[in-house]
């Protein structure tokens, strides 16, 4: 049971890009409807006033904070441009060439992703 669900056997047999490619919008999807909870716990934090929610506010502002939130970004993207993929492969019948569009995907993720890095992240020396 315990393999079917969490598709080692699927793992062991078959490593391609696109099996991986279907595990991470899995888990990616996993991790967004989590955030959502948190963020609306944090949102709801202004029912109690102001200084409550710049409190909550005030937690995130820190290395931990600006690291969660860009790997919340780094979910987004991924998720978000591998569904747009899934949806292009579809409508336009590219079955045949979604490799190629994944490693589209992964060019976009990765170039997005590398220039937010100065703004998740103000510690980092912006004269690199």
């Amino acid at each position: 049971m315990i393999k079917k669900y969490f598709y080692i056997s699927e793992i062991t047999l078959n490593r391609s890009i696109n099996l991986f490619s279907f595990l991470l919008m899995r888990l990616t999807g996993i991790a967004l409807s989590v955030f959502i909870f948190l963020h609306i716990w944090t949102i709801g934090q202004i029912q109690k006033g102001n200084d409550s929610f710049n409190e909550a506010m005030r937690a995130y502002d820190n290395v931990v904070g600006w690291t969660m939130e860009y790997l919340l970004l780094l979910a987004v993207l991924y998720h978000m441009f591998n569904g747009l993929r899934l949806i292009v492969a579809d409508f336009f019948n590219l079955t045949e060439r979604q490799r190629g569009l994944l490693w589209i995907v992964i060019v976009i993720v990765v170039l997005i992703a590398s220039s937010s890095l100065f703004v998740f992240f103000p510690i980092i020396p912006r004269s690199m």
